[in-house]
């Protein structure tokens, strides 16, 4: 109804009717106000409660990450505190320290090429009553990356490519691509950031397709120690561009038949015979209830291209490091450039280069946890691969712990 219609209505209307309407209009008004100002208040109230929740489980969420820094220090203490001498059995002083830290797993531990040490603790399986023994299978994770950064390296040494080359020759649509180098990317100093892998099943191909179009570059890192695995999976996926083989088959020649590896394969194709399955512990968990076995994707599996995707035994991993620290694989002035330290850090190549005397890498995920110390003869060596993670404790402590004993002459 127009204006001009409702004043005809209203000059029929008596005085008192025109006040009733009055009325009942400025009562709707103060309804619809009401209404408004109530679903204002009801968002209001539904948004503070959320802020309230999200900020309680940061708060759980960092004090959870406290408790298990301080059981880790107060383990890493006692772990560091075990008394060894000389004097007793170098077997039984093992044990003792990884009895020490609750390890889960099996442990070698090798001087001058003589093996001290080679023992399983715990379960494969908890629920086929499976024990972990000298051969049993675990996945590498990042370790994996050395034997990676030393593909590459053969191919540099084939003159393939340059260290010195930048990325966008292999990859030019990747941003930051043109101002990164090869060297950069094996020595995790570029700016480069995939945040997560797909959850489709992909093949090798579309694992790198999807990591250059969905990986960001950050240019204030550039330079600097940024630890992320996507440069890893990039490599990868130059040498699948300069061989003309996936990753798997050069991995495959150049790894697993060169060094006849009995015991070393890829996870997707399953672990096999002395088989482990990964189980990860509760937030400050330190001994071992065999609660949850985790579940790890095919899709998970196929993003780790490069970057752990790969399972060995504790002898078998031995036996790859030490056939790169002693130039079986690259010469050795190869070996000493693709684990030179960066400016910024002790990354390099793969590895952590602590020393010019003695290197270690470290693996995590999928309820598997790695670490190799090693000399940089190649001789020398402490190899624990767990199949139960924990993040209130951490193999490194053991190793460390087992190697400096090996070093002054108490473990012979």
């Amino acid at each position: 109804m127009d204006g001009t219609g409702f004043r005809l209505v209203r000059d029929k209307l008596t005085d008192g009717e025109v006040n009733n309407v009055k009325h009942i209009k400025l009562f709707a008004s103060v309804l619809v106000g009401l209404a408004v100002i109530g679903g204002g208040a009801g968002y209001y109230v539904h948004y503070t409660n959320r802020v309230t929740a999200t900020q309680q489980k940061k708060t759980a969420a960092k004090a959870k990450v406290k408790k298990a820094k301080r059981v880790q220090k107060k383990v890493a203490h006692q772990v560091a505190a075990v008394k060894v001498t000389k004097n007793k059995a170098a077997g039984k002083q093992i044990t003792q320290i990884l009895k020490a830290d609750h390890f889960v797993g099996t442990a070698l531990v090798v001087r001058n090429n003589k093996v001290l040490y080679r023992k399983g603790f715990g379960y494969a399986n908890a629920r086929d009553g499976r024990l972990n023994g000298p051969d049993s299978k675990y996945q590498i994770l990042s370790i994996q990356k050395s034997i990676t950064a030393t593909l590459l390296m053969q191919l540099v040494q084939k003159h393939r490519l340059k260290l010195t080359d930048k990325v966008s020759k292999f990859y030019p649509s990747l941003p930051g691509a043109e101002q990164t180098t090869i060297r950069q990317m094996l020595d995790m100093t570029t700016g480069f950031r995939l945040a997560q892998g797909s959850t489709a099943n992909l093949s090798e191909k579309q694992v790198v397709d999807y990591a250059v179009n969905h990986t960001k570059f950050t240019a204030a890192k550039l330079g600097k120690f940024n630890y992320s695995s996507v440069n890893y999976l990039l490599l990868a996926g130059i040498i699948r561009q300069l061989t003309g083989k996936t990753y798997q088959q050069v991995f495959t020649t150049n790894i697993i038949r060169r060094l006849k590896l009995k015991h070393t394969g890829f996870v997707i194709h399953g672990l096999g015979q002395h088989a482990t399955t990964g189980y990860q512990a509760k937030t400050g968990e330190i001994k071992p209830t065999y609660d949850a076995a985790f579940v790890e994707t095919t899709a998970m599996m196929n993003n780790e291209l490069g970057t752990g995707q790969v399972y060995m035994s504790v002898g078998d991993l031995f036996k790859v490091e030490q056939a790169i620290e002693t130039g079986k694989l690259i010469t050795p002035k190869n070996v000493e450039i693709l684990h030179t330290r960066t400016a910024t850090g002790t990354y390099g190549g793969g590895v952590y280069n602590e020393t010019p005397q003695v290197y270690r890498s470290h693996g995590l995920g999928y309820g598997y946890e790695s670490v190799v110390r090693m000399s940089t003869t190649g001789k020398t060596g402490v190899v624990l691969l767990s199949n139960y993670y924990r993040n209130a404790t951490s193999t490194l402590a053991p190793a460390q712990k087992i190697y400096t004993e090996m070093m002054k002459g108490n473990l012979k």
